[in-house]
């Protein structure tokens, strides 16, 4: 009995200090940043497994709009997320930055920094914004077309006489 205690006791150690669990993080959604000297500023995170694709949006402070986009990983209770602007906020401004970001116990906030190729660095944090409850409509007009199996209407409009 004790020694089937010392395995789970193991296991689960092992899993928490290899991150195991921050692979399992629900990560995708919209993500605000709130960054001082930044508007306006969210990303979007879509996730496969550990694999996470970003688009991003921001307003800089004496700067304006800067767009962004990347492809970065789940590495144990971290994320690393190197960034490519395709639209620059201000002059100069360095289209290549990475995230480093540690994952909060119950996946809503991302802290950490980011740090440019010219040796600039510093914090950044995201908190996740919670999904909208689904919209009410009047009518079946209203309902944008699915990408699954055909409703009722769907089929009497594509059907030949």
């Amino acid at each position: 009995m004790i020694a089937r205690m010392r395995v789970w006791i193991l296991l689960g150690w092992l899993m928490v200090s290899s991150g195991a669990w921050a692979a399992e993080a629900d990560l995708a959604g919209l993500w605000k940043n709130t960054t001082a000297g930044i508007s306006q500023s969210a990303i979007i995170v879509s996730q496969e497994g550990a694999f996470l694709h970003v688009a991003g949006y921001g307003v800089w402070a004496d700067g304006g709009p800067g767009v962004w986009h990347g492809k970065g990983k789940i590495e144990g209770a971290r994320v690393k997320l190197p960034l490519t602007y395709t639209k620059l906020p201000k002059p100069g401004f360095d289209p290549k930055v990475e995230l480093d970001l540690q994952i909060s116990n119950d996946a809503k906030s991302l802290e950490g920094t980011w740090k440019n190729s010219l040796g600039r660095k510093g914090p950044v944090k995201f908190i996740k914004v919670p999904a909208e409850s689904a919209p009410k409509v009047s009518s079946s007009a209203e309902v944008p077309a699915g990408e699954g199996p055909e409703g009722e209407e769907e089929k009497k409009e594509t059907s030949t006489p």
